[in-house]
């Protein structure tokens, strides 16, 4: 499967959005609109990219569906976090080929993974048969 370096974009702030998170005491969430539902390359970019982030523990951001989804406490500079988030989206945007690259080596791996199990069980199966072949005979006899 070939694997599409999107270019994401975060087109708008959902001010409706904003709702108590149970993360901690002070969380909250709210939305910004993406301008299309990221890919599996682009998650997985995402998702790397974000365990590599020490320094952002206190803020958390998750793709959920073609939104991002910012969890801050109700202190937090909220203009800070929305220039944050639009630096990080950029800079997967920068990053997702690797990723792509990595996804179509992980499903070359699989595929030639499976044709070696294939190739094991057509063996099997013909060992099997002729196992099976002698032991009718000698039944017949």
């Amino acid at each position: 499967m070939a694997y599409t370096a999107q270019c994401i974009q975060i087109t708008g702030i959902d001010i409706d959005s904003v709702e108590k998170d149970p993360s901690f005491a002070t969380a909250y969430a709210f939305y910004m609109q993406l301008s299309e539902t990221p890919n599996e390359a682009w998650r997985l970019a995402f998702s790397e990219e974000w365990k590599a982030i020490i320094a952002a523990r206190k803020l958390q951001l998750d793709v959920v569906g073609d939104r991002l989804r910012c969890i801050v406490s109700e202190g937090d500079d909220l203009r800070r976090v929305v220039q944050f988030a639009h630096e990080f989206v950029e800079r997967i945007n920068q990053r997702v080929s690797y990723y792509c690259a990595q996804l179509e080596e992980r499903d070359r791996r699989e595929e030639a993974y499976q044709r070696e199990v294939e190739q094991h069980i057509a063996q099997i199966r013909e060992r099997l048969k002729a196992i099976a072949n002698s032991w009718q005979s000698k039944q017949a006899a």
